[in-house]
C-alpha cells in the first residue's frame, strides 16, 4: 500500500511541474504592473546618478511575479487571454496603475517637502556661527573684508571643509546701479592655489537682508570676504549701508539631523551602541569583569 501512494504522490508533483500556465486576477495583475513600473523608475533614477546599468525589464517582472507566486510564463498568459477577450480589461488595469502612481506620487512628494522642511530645521539649529561684526558701515561699502580660519591640531591654519552661509543687512543707497556692487569669497590653499567666486549685490534702497552659500574643499587654509563697488563717472555717490555681518558653518544634513536628534531627546542618535555600551557597564560594575565581544 505505501509502494502506491509513494507512486501517487510522485505522480501528482511531476504534474504539477508541468502544469501550463496561470491566469493571474486582475487585482494581482494591476499590483504586478504597478511595483514594476515604479522599481523600473527607481533603478533608472539611480542609474543616472551613479551611472549603474539598469536591470533588464523582464528580469523586474520575474522579481515581482516571484513574490506573487506566478512566472513571467503566466503573466504572457494572461496577457494573450485578456486580449483576447471583447472587453479587454488590460486598458482599465493600466489607467488603474496609472492612477495609484499618480497618488503614490503626490504623497511622495508632500514627504519629500516635509523632510526638506525638518532638515532646514535641523541644519539651522546645529549650525554655527564662526564669525560676526555688528560694524555699521555708511556711505561706502569698496574694501571691506574679513579673514576667517581656524587653527589646526597641528597649530597651522584650516578652514574646515563644507557649506558656509554669509548673511547681513544692507542698502545700496537711492542712486546705486544694477552690478556696480558684489561680495567676493576668496579660498586660498595650502598649496597656494585660490579659488574665488562673486555674487552680485541687488539694488536696494531700502535695508534689506542677504544671504549667500560659500563652499569650501578639503585643504583650504584661509577663506577672505570682501566686498567690492564699480563706481561709473555718471554715477553720483551712494548712501550705502551695511551691518549684522555673520558667517555661519552648516553641518552636512545626515549630521544635522543625528545632532538635533540627540539635543531633543538627550539621547545620541545611535541608540544600539548607547544601550549596548550601557548593559555592558551594567554587567561590569555586577559581575566585575566582562568577556570580550568576538
Amino acid at each position: 500500500m505505501k509502494k502506491y501512494i509513494l507512486i501517487a504522490v510522485a505522480l501528482w508533483a511531476a504534474a504539477a511541474c508541468h502544469r501550463g500556465p496561470r491566469a493571474i486576477p486582475e487585482q494581482e495583475m494591476r499590483a504586478i504592473i504597478r511595483e514594476t513600473l515604479i522599481g523600473q523608475s527607481i533603478i533608472q533614477q539611480d542609474r543616472d546618478e551613479r551611472r549603474f546599468r539598469p536591470l533588464d525589464s523582464l528580469d523586474m517582472y520575474s522579481e515581482v511575479l516571484g513574490q506573487y507566486g506566478y512566472t513571467l510564463e503566466d503573466f504572457r498568459f494572461t496577457v494573450r487571454e485578456m486580449a483576447m477577450r471583447k472587453s479587454n480589461p488590460l486598458t482599465n488595469i493600466l489607467g488603474e496603475v496609472a492612477a495609484d502612481i499618480k497618488a503614490i506620487s503626490v504623497v511622495a512628494e508632500a514627504r519629500y517637502k516635509h523632510q526638506l522642511h525638518l532638515d532646514s530645521i535641523a541644519q539651522q539649529m546645529t549650525s554655527d556661527t564662526v564669525f560676526r561684526s555688528d560694524t555699521v558701515l555708511r556711505g561706502k561699502l569698496d574694501g571691506y573684508r574679513f579673514v576667517y580660519a581656524q587653527r589646526s591640531e597641528k597649530g597651522d591654519s584650516v578652514v574646515p571643509r563644507g557649506l558656509y552661509r554669509l548673511s547681513f543687512r544692507y542698502s545700496t543707497g537711492s542712486h546705486a546701479r544694477s552690478y556696480t556692487k558684489s561680495v567676493r569669497a576668496r579660498r586660498v590653499s595650502r598649496d597656494g592655489d585660490a579659488a574665488e567666486n562673486t555674487f552680485w549685490l541687488p539694488v536696494a534702497k531700502d535695508t534689506v537682508p542677504y544671504e549667500g552659500e560659500i563652499r569650501v574643499a578639503t585643504g583650504v587654509e584661509r577663506l577672505t570676504v570682501s566686498i567690492s563697488e564699480t563706481l561709473r563717472k555718471d554715477q553720483r555717490p551712494d548712501t550705502c549701508y551695511l551691518t549684522g555681518v555673520r558667517l555661519t558653518y552648516v553641518l552636512p544634513v545626515v549630521q544635522a539631523r543625528a545632532a538635533w536628534l540627540e539635543r531633543l531627546t538627550g539621547f545620541p542618535s545611535d541608540l544600539e551602541e548607547y544601550y549596548e555600551k550601557q548593559y555592558l557597564d551594567s554587567l561590569a560594575k555586577r559581575s566585575g569583569s566582562v568577556p570580550p565581544r568576538l
